[in-house]
């Protein structure tokens, strides 16, 4: 599973508005339930195959945003996994962990909590403790709880501890830690601290620019659209306008005029051009 996808926070329009997209999305859903009624039919549940099968379930129902499926679903993985491995196998945990995000994508915070302390307090420093990336991984969905609560300063001293750690340990431009970095300039932005906020987005934004496929066209769209927030708050006018023309082109361009991204785009340029006369 490993760390949110913290640039889907920076969407401005649901994906699910496309009427194409949400298609797709359904009928994936549908394809993985009747895979999934086949093998548990043929083999049970009790097997990795069928775990392996939950998960991709998993991530299509929050790719639709049916959280409830998707915490059921989670619940039966972690289930599963506390049978075939043991209480205590990184795997267990791993499924630990996504279950606490689905209780927290399904806005039952208190459970979520919950699970983040029981993970917080294991033996991490331990020699044969469990995996340190698990450990990492606890630590945002701490930080997602924080952010669900609007406990902003709570939460941007887990991120500034999470960026130093990724960046220890894999370097400043691996994806993980360009995906924390985001998740900091993101709480920043929360927190009315435009000014930091911008340093980290233009640093995510650099990468994007060398790896184009980490990101989805909607997800630099609404970057770039962060991006001329907070230069409009600490008063570049002319920087934030040329970016949100740009956001506004590319958004026209990829996903044509009658889209919901593309209409966004339009308020947001009138009402910015109104602003500035």
């Amino acid at each position: 599973m490993g760390m949110e996808n913290y640039f889907a926070k920076l969407l401005l329009t649901s994906e699910l508005d496309d009427p194409v997209y949400f298609a797709k999305v359904q009928q994936n859903i549908a394809d993985l339930e009747k895979k999934r009624v086949a093998h548990f039919n043929e083999h049970g549940p009790m097997n990795q195959h069928y775990v392996l099968l939950m998960s991709e379930l998993n991530m299509a129902y929050l790719e639709a945003k049916e959280s409830e499926h998707e915490l059921e679903v989670a619940q039966q993985i972690y289930q599963t996994n506390q049978v075939l491995h043991g209480e205590t196998s990184d795997l267990t945990l791993e499924a630990l962990l996504a279950l606490g995000q689905s209780y927290l994508d399904n806005n039952q915070q208190e459970e979520a909590e919950g699970i983040a302390s029981s993970l917080l307090a294991l033996g991490w420093s331990e020699e044969n403790g469990p995996a340190y990336d698990l450990y990492i991984d606890t630590l945002c969905l701490q930080g997602d709880i924080m952010h669900a609560k609007k406990e902003y300063a709570k939460e941007v001293v887990i991120r500034r501890h999470v960026l130093s750690l990724l960046e220890e340990l894999s370097g400043s431009v691996s994806n993980q830690t360009i995906m924390a970095r985001c998740a900091l300039g993101f709480c920043l932005e929360r927190m009315k601290n435009f000014r930091e906020a911008l340093e980290h987005y233009i640093v995510v934004r650099s990468y994007l620019e060398t790896e184009p496929d980490f990101a989805t066209e909607a997800e630099l769209i609404g970057l770039m659209v962060h991006i001329g927030r907070c230069y409009r708050k600490i008063g570049n006018l002319e920087d934030a306008h040329v970016i949100y023309r740009w956001a506004q082109k590319k958004a026209e361009k990829q996903f044509g005029k009658a889209s919901s991204l593309s209409q966004k785009m339009q308020r947001l340029m009138e009402m910015i051009e109104g602003n500035q006369g």
